[in-house]
């Protein structure tokens, strides 16, 4: 707590006989103004750090940090994602301080929010990546004999990500895009859609398209 503000506000509200206010008052007339300092010192280093100042970019780091680091725990609750997850958060933070508009909330609101949204999109991305590993590993499943003498799995989840991440690579363009946006970024084929700026039925029509091309790659791979 700042003491000299304290005196500040102490002289102006009742030395000076503007009004005799008791002490709890005071109190919360100095909390508010603290506050709004505090607020106003959080606007100045985002726009700092949108004209790429580094020590800015400390100073809310030091400040921030540790509660940035909580809002991520608390919504994935493991410790290697939440590392992760901080590490985007914090590069978004230095990519695109310029689009914060102070009018529409206080700075540490807007990266929270943003930090969760990020934790919120890593579980919807690893959803959609399991679900595509389990899509892959049906269709392969089919190829294999009903009762097979060894039980173990063609490839561990580690593997099949691998397999998978290098026969997305070797789609075209368009569909890449689409497949890495909906399976990998964990968007929604509307979300997706609004993103690429092309229409729904497209980019469904696209996904789907790749999807058939990809298993017929990571099919090659495991043959």
């Amino acid at each position: 707590m700042n003491n000299d503000l304290f005196v500040d506000v102490w002289n102006n509200i009742v030395i000076k006989g503007l009004s005799p206010l008791p002490p709890k008052k005071i109190m919360t007339e100095f909390t508010d103004i603290e506050l709004a300092r505090q607020i106003e010192e959080d606007v100045q280093l985002i726009q700092r750090i949108a004209e790429r100042d580094s020590v800015a970019f400390q100073t809310f780091y030091r400040k921030y940090s540790g509660l940035i680091f909580a809002a991520i725990s608390n919504v994935l609750n493991d410790h290697h994602d939440t590392e992760d997850v901080m590490q985007e958060v914090l590069v978004q933070l230095w990519n695109k301080a310029h689009l914060y508009e102070p009018r529409k909330g206080k700075p540490l609101t807007w990266l929270t929010t943003m930090a969760r949204n990020r934790a919120i999109d890593r579980i919807r991305s690893k959803q959609r990546r399991s679900r595509l590993n389990d899509d892959f590993e049906t269709e392969n499943k089919k190829l294999q004999f009903e009762f097979e003498e060894s039980g173990h799995e063609i490839l561990e989840e580690k593997e099949r990500d691998t397999v998978v991440h290098s026969a997305v690579s070797k789609l075209n363009e368009d569909q890449r895009e689409a497949i890495q946006l909906a399976y990998f970024n964990g968007l929604t084929q509307a979300e997706v859609a609004e993103r690429l700026n092309e229409p729904l039925g497209t980019i469904k029509a696209r996904i789907r398209r790749g999807v058939s091309r990809l298993e017929g790659l990571v099919k090659a791979r495991l043959d």
